[in-house]
């Protein structure tokens, strides 16, 4: 079958790209040929998202320093910018078309046999700063069947405008699964029934893709990985005091070219070929990223999760309580020898390989009811 597969590709960040890519390599293991819509929402685009970071941010709205903020950041955004659209063009199919606004989809509709909407936040309102539309596969005539694939809402609850207006935008979707827990309870409360929790797509597909997508970059032999999406100056003298008690350093992922001033030993926006192979090759992980946990499990590493106070935690609660190792989450006051607590890999891989076949046979399943029930 062809399917076309709106998600949020189009994101600096690596979260978004991983997704997108393991999303797509399952639908096509599956046998479909798979397209990417290249939709992109308000505040993604080059030109929108550094107006975006711009107004975040609190040096920017300053008198004097303000002016010359934006100055400062270019190097950041314009290295952000070549990374992540570098590794879409190799490694995503991308429809021909580009897509703005919602009519746009209407006039040029992809021609698919089934749209699946996921994975990752694309129902997150917050983060897309309105009910995104699209995302919800509102631009899909009847007849043409709609599913979801590890979709997520990004927090427990529904507001009771995006209730209404959410249970209308999923009442013709064939099948929906999410990547949480709480996205099924948040679909009960819709009264939107037989969603099925799946998990998050890099979870499902064959785990050998990334070790085979890594790309070496040069690292000491020992070091500790660090990656906040969110900087928390009580973390940054945590995992200082990490460092000196593991004696080894500790190497900071970030997008922003001026953490190096900070004597940080830092790495500015990696490909994600090579974020991976630090992953891989760190000794010790720390991060409050949910695809840090993510690929730390994968590649059987000794890691701690870091709950942030402005992202929805659901996500890494959901994953760490589904493999039993809720006693990664770290705080401030947790002693420094969790890192190098043993896990017990065998039985997580149980737990992960179950889910997995679990996720693809509900996939195969649901692709099968589509085919059969397309109108051609």
């Amino acid at each position: 079958m062809k399917i076309g597969l709106i998600t949020c590709h189009n994101i600096k960040n690596y979260g978004s790209v991983y997704q997108t890519y393991a999303t797509q390599s399952l639908l096509q293991s599956l046998g479909n040929e798979v397209q990417v819509i290249d939709y992109r929402r308000p505040g993604t685009d080059h030109k929108e998202f550094r107006k975006l970071i711009l107004n975040e941010s609190h040096m920017a709205k300053k008198k004097i320093v303000g002016k010359i903020v934006p100055f400062i950041l270019l190097p950041s955004f314009l290295r952000m910018e070549r990374v992540f659209e570098e590794f879409l063009s190799r490694y995503i199919n991308r429809s021909e078309t580009i897509y703005y606004i919602e009519n746009e989809l209407k006039s040029k509709l992809p021609k698919v046999d089934v749209f699946v909407a996921g994975s990752d936040q694309i129902w997150n309102n917050d983060i897309n700063l309105r009910i995104e539309y699209p995302y919800y596969l509102s631009f899909v005539p009847k007849g043409i069947p709609k599913i979801s694939i590890s979709s997520s809402f990004g927090k427990k609850k529904l507001n009771e405008k995006e209730k209404v207006i959410v249970k209308d935008l999923l009442k013709d979707f064939m099948a929906i699964s999410t990547r949480e827990e709480s996205g099924k309870y948040i679909l009960d409360d819709l009264g939107i029934k037989n969603s099925y929790a799946s998990m998050d797509p890099t979870l499902i597909v064959d785990k050998a893709i990334w070790k085979k997508m890594q790309q070496p970059i040069k690292v000491p032999q020992k070091y500790i990985l660090v990656y906040q999406l969110h900087r928390n100056k009580e973390f940054d003298a945590y995992i200082k005091k990490l460092s000196e008690y593991y004696n080894m350093p500790c190497i900071c992922i970030t997008l922003y070219y001026h953490y190096a001033l900070k004597g940080e030993r830092v790495i500015v926006t990696p490909k994600p070929e090579q974020l991976l192979y630090l992953v891989n090759n760190a000794n010790y992980i720390i991060s409050d990223s949910f695809h840090m946990s993510v690929f730390s499990i994968l590649f059987h590493k000794k890691f701690a999760a870091i709950y942030s106070e402005n992202s929805f935690n659901g996500r890494i609660q959901n994953l760490l309580e589904m493999t039993g190792l809720q006693n990664r989450i770290v705080s401030k006051n947790t002693a420094y020898e969790i890192l190098n607590v043993e896990i017990d890999y065998e039985y997580v891989d149980r737990i992960l390989y179950a889910k997995q076949i679990e996720a693809l046979e509900w996939i195969k399943d649901t692709l099968q009811k589509c085919n059969n029930s397309y109108v051609k």
